[in-house]
């Protein structure tokens, strides 16, 4: 509860040399009420590359959140996502689905609203999805699923990918 802030990296491998592929800085107020909490907070993110070289990989988004138990949802607003002045909505679900002594199994589904690049009106839906095993190691936590998406710019072919995560919180 209260004024919270951080920020975050990542590092990709894969057919290529380990690079910088994102960086994520955040600050917000949560409130909480027994086992749910209230969140608000402003994002900044930016992205090395993206697979549509047209889009804009810096920009802000503001969110709203609430969770209970082991369930969260959020919706995000950002007026310059990936095109300047055309404001996109994103929303989310994540929950824990099941918990074995260390390891946690976590779900995700999301559902992004953008508009269409050709200046047609309206939204244009991409849907992301997320399973994970997960599990602390010392003071790191390990993380490993599968994730697809249908959204083009981060996924051309719209196939499912495995994934490993190694993270350290400080």
């Amino acid at each position: 509860e209260g004024l919270f802030a951080g920020a975050g990296a990542s590092v990709a491998a894969g057919d290529h040399e380990p690079r910088l592929s994102s960086l994520v800085q955040y600050a917000g107020y949560a409130l909480r009420r027994d086992r749910t909490s209230f969140e608000v907070g402003l994002i900044h993110r930016r992205y090395d590359t993206a697979f549509d070289g047209d889009v804009r990989r810096d920009f802000f988004e503001a969110y709203g959140g609430i969770s209970h138990g082991a369930m969260k949802a959020r919706i995000y607003v950002s007026p310059d996502y990936h095109r300047s002045g055309r404001t996109s909505y994103y929303g989310e679900v994540n929950a824990r689905l099941l918990s074995v002594e260390k390891w946690s199994i976590d779900g995700h589904a999301g559902l992004a609203l953008t508009p269409h690049d050709t200046g047609r009106k309206g939204l244009r839906d991409h849907y992301d999805w997320r399973l994970q095993a997960s599990r602390p190691i010392g003071r790191l936590f390990l993380s490993l699923g599968v994730a697809g998406t249908s959204y083009p710019v981060y996924s051309p072919s719209g196939k499912a990918r495995g994934f490993v995560s190694l993270s350290h919180a400080f």
